[in-house]
This record gives C-alpha cells, sequence and structure tokens, in this order.
C-alpha cells in the first residue's frame, strides 16, 4: 500500500462518509475532540457560544449525542490498527456515556487511561464550583501497542531544583548524600517529573496560537499525546480537525497526518495554518479535497459557514462577530494595508485605513440588501465594497449602477456561481 497517496489529506465532509474512504487497520494513533454541536458552523466557530447550549439545542439528550456518535466510532475502530490507540477528548456534558460506549467498542480492559487535562483559571461561578478539567479517554485495540509516556517528563518544581543543587559537565542534576558511613555520594535527579494522569496546561492565550476557535486545544497537550502513542512516520488521524491542531503537532514530531472537518471554513484555517506554522505549500506538500464545488451544496450551507466560505473565497478575512454585524461580513485587505500597525481607523500616516468590506446573502438579494449594505459603507466610511449573493433581482442591480454612478459607492457584485467559476477577480478593482 502506498502510504504517501493515502497522508498529508485535509478531507471537508462529515467523518462518517470520509473514514469510508480510508482502508481498514490502516491509522497508528487516533484523537478526536468531537464538538457537541457537530454540524458545525461558524456561529460556534468564530462566536461565543458555549457547548452546553450547543449541545442542548442540536442534540436534547446525551443518548441523542452518543447514537450520533455510534456510526462514527465504528468506523473509527475500523481504521485503527491492531496496535494502535484512541484518545477521545470530551468534558463533563457526556463523558459518563461516552465512556461506557468506549468500553463497549474496545474491550473495558483495553482503557489504558483517563486523563485529566486541569487548565488553571479564576472564574467564579455563582452556583457549582469552576469547572477547570477536561477528560481525555485513551484507549487501544489491544494489549499490544506504542507507548513512550513512561518516558515523557516535566519540570521539576522550584523547591525540588533547591535539593539538587548540583550541575555535572553533562548537565545532570545531582544532590550531595551523605550515607551511613559518613561517605558523600552523589545522588542524581531524573530529568524531571514523570508525566502522570493529570495534565495541566493553559488554555491558548498566546497571540501567535490563537485562532479565535473557542474549544481550541494547546498545541502542548497534543505534542504530548502523540510522543505518547506513536514513532516518527507514524500515521495520525483527527476526524474532526477544528483549527488543526493535531495536523501541525504531527507535523511537526515527523509524523504523517490526515485531517478531517465537515467545515469548509476550518479546512481552509488549518491549511492556512499549516502554511504558516510548519511552511508547507498546499498541492505540494499536502491537499485539501471535496471542498463544495456546487452552487447547490452551497445552498444548503448554515448561514454563518456560507457567509464565512465567501469571504475568504474572495480573499477576505470573516467578521468575528456574526451577531449584529450591521450588514458587514467581512473585509479585504490591501497588499499594503496587512502589515500596518495602526491605530484604530487609521493607517500609519494618519489616514483611514484601506479595508474593504464585503456582504453576503444566502438569497437572490433585492433592493433592500443593497440599501442596507449602502448604509453600512458610508457609516464605516467606505466608498468601494463587494457584495456576494446567489442571485440578484433587477431592482438590486439597478440600485448598484445608481450608488455607483450618483453617490460615488463603488458596490462590486458577484454570484455565487462566479466564484466557483473563478471569474471573480477582486484584485482588479482594488
Amino acid at each position: 500500500m502506498n502510504n504517501s497517496l493515502k497522508t498529508s489529506v485535509i478531507y471537508c465532509g462529515d467523518c462518517l462518509n470520509q473514514l469510508k474512504k480510508l482502508p481498514e487497520n490502516f491509522i497508528d494513533l487516533i484523537y478526536i475532540d468531537p464538538p457537541f454541536n457537530s454540524n458545525r458552523n461558524y456561529e460556534v466557530f468564530w462566536g461565543d457560544t458555549k457547548e452546553k447550549r450547543a449541545f442542548e439545542d442540536r442534540f436534547g439528550a446525551a443518548e441523542h449525542y452518543v447514537n450520533w456518535m455510534t456510526p462514527r466510532l465504528v468506523q473509527l475502530v475500523r481504521v485503527l490498527k491492531p496496535t494502535g490507540s484512541f484518545y477521545y477528548h470530551c468534558d463533563w456534558h457526556a463523558s459518563h456515556y461516552i465512556k461506557i460506549k468506549l468500553d463497549q467498542m474496545f474491550g473495558f480492559n483495553n482503557m489504558q487511561n483517563e486523563l485529566i487535562w486541569y487548565y488553571p483559571g479564576n472564574s467564579a461561578p455563582k452556583y457549582c464550583f469552576p469547572r477547570k478539567h477536561d477528560t481525555i479517554f485513551f484507549y487501544t485495540k489491544s494489549k499490544k501497542f506504542t507507548f513512550t509516556g513512561s518516558g515523557l517528563y516535566v519540570p521539576y518544581s522550584e523547591a525540588t531544583l533547591r535539593r539538587y543543587n548540583h550541575i555535572d559537565e553533562e548537565g545532570r542534576r545531582y544532590k550531595i548524600s551523605s550515607l551511613r558511613s559518613h561517605k558523600k555520594e552523589k545522588v542524581y535527579a531524573k530529568p524531571g517529573k514523570p508525566v502522570q494522569d493529570v495534565w495541566e496546561f493553559s488554555i491558548v492565550r498566546k497571540k501567535e496560537e490563537r485562532l479565535g476557535f473557542p474549544t481550541q486545544k494547546p498545541l502542548k497537550l497534543l505534542d504530548r499525546i502523540i510522543k505518547a502513542s506513536s514513532n516518527p512516520d507514524d500515521v495520525i488521524l483527527d476526524a474532526f480537525c477544528g483549527c488543526g491542531t493535531t495536523l501541525v503537532a504531527a507535523q511537526q514530531l515527523g509524523r504523517k497526518w490526515i485531517g478531517i472537518d465537515i467545515s469548509p471554513t476550518a479546512c481552509r484555517v488549518m491549511a492556512k495554518r499549516l502554511k504558516d506554522v510548519c511552511g508547507l505549500k498546499e498541492g505540494r506538500d499536502f491537499v485539501v479535497r471535496d471542498l463544495p464545488k456546487t452552487w447547490n451544496e452551497l445552498k444548503k450551507y448554515p448561514p454563518f459557514e456560507f457567509q464565512n466560505w465567501a469571504v475568504n473565497a474572495l480573499g477576505g478575512i470573516p467578521s468575528a462577530a456574526k451577531v449584529g454585524d450591521m450588514g458587514i461580513d467581512g473585509y479585504i485587505y490591501p497588499v499594503d494595508d496587512v502589515s500596518l500597525r495602526k491605530e484604530e481607523g487609521k493607517d500609519l500616516f494618519g489616514e483611514m485605513d484601506k479595508r474593504i468590506p464585503v456582504q453576503v446573502k444566502q438569497h437572490k438579494a433585492g433592493r433592500p440588501d443593497i440599501d442596507n449594505f449602502e448604509t453600512a459603507m458610508r457609516r464605516d466610511h467606505r466608498t468601494l465594497g463587494f457584495f456576494v449573493a446567489l442571485e440578484y433581482t433587477k431592482d438590486a442591480v439597478r440600485e448598484i449602477e445608481r450608488a455607483n454612478n450618483e453617490e460615488g459607492l463603488k458596490i462590486i457584485h458577484f454570484t455565487v456561481q462566479q466564484i466557483l467559476d473563478e471569474e471573480a477577480k477582486v484584485n482588479s478593482y482594488i
């Protein structure tokens, strides 16, 4: 089997369907962090919707969530090697239900650990103790599996370092111990404190790592899992990729990888991350497959997912706020404006920045839609804007022409089909 044809791939789609494309007993390590809102749209990705609300709205009860996950778990177990390892990341919403299901699928005796990821913080809920941990269930398919976790260490405390206060020529720490014979002897410390089943990592706060995904996991967390349960050149799978942390960690550690996510926007975000963080080139070093290709496919998208697709397709950046966006769904930043460190609303020369607003409608845009965009452009002090819709009424097109001719507002309008046909040439208007 040619592994090079099967790895370094991001599949866009429901993992229930995408996993069927993978051969049986192919994956060395699987990590998943499935959201409760598993038909993920970017009301969740970019917004501040809480998982609890998403869970209640989407599934209604834990039973429904487990029933939704079960056929996907069947496929995940199928593609995992007999010597493979499986990590399921969850929290208090359904962890106890999921463990019962995993015991059934892997066998009770093949559960290796219930790992606790503790993330410190200062929140203080009014009616409960602060929830400051997630659960990660670690299962294997058999008793023969890769595990190097016993060789992983965390740094010692300051108190321990003070006891082992000598360092030899090889950089090893030691202390001087007096034996009963009054003979002094060097006692060496291990490289650190052995990693146990409670892991402490802060949630992602670093600006250079933070992507805006509310449930983004720290790179250090995935780094530890991959080091503990795989070897170089092993194949790592994340079937709910989100923003691609697993893929980045796998790439940096010299592993092969496969990613799956239902959201095209997520797939584009992780592709950009692989480029920016790992220096990979799309099409040469990895590929993104099964992105939407037809008008009918896009018409079925959740509204916020559709908006993000359109803004990204034009080369823009979607707005973080999806509620009350005041008629602007994203901005396109000209090349000469992206790197400016400017005050709010100003560039380095005291002039207005050059960002260009984008408005997206998942229907046939009418005159009121254009009127609202004109108002938003005036409020944002913009004279150039881009509008995307499935189609346009005649009144909408006439209003665009009138605004362009009479009010000095240059509104460039594209249809979804023009974007799919690569006829939406944004740069020619900037």
